[in-house]
């Protein structure tokens, strides 16, 4: 079972320090660690679009595809 409530409040802990593309990737990562379903749970407990996850997921697995200066 999903638990939204925790995914919430990890969300809403960070979600100040994020960029959008840091968001992206926390929504994914949420979203692969909570299994079958996670992307919609995710998406309402965040308040993340789907389609924002999906390009997290995409990111997630092609970092070398989007650089970032640290």
């Amino acid at each position: 079972m999903i638990n939204i409530v925790a995914i919430k409040e990890r969300f809403a802990t960070l979600a100040p320090y994020l960029d959008e593309r840091a968001r992206r990737l926390f929504a994914a990562t949420e979203a692969r660690a909570a299994g079958r379903g996670g992307g919609g749970v995710v998406s309402e407990a965040a308040g993340v679009a789907r389609t924002t996850i999906g390009r997290g997921l995409a990111e997630r697995e092609c970092p070398a595809d989007t650089p970032r200066s640290l």
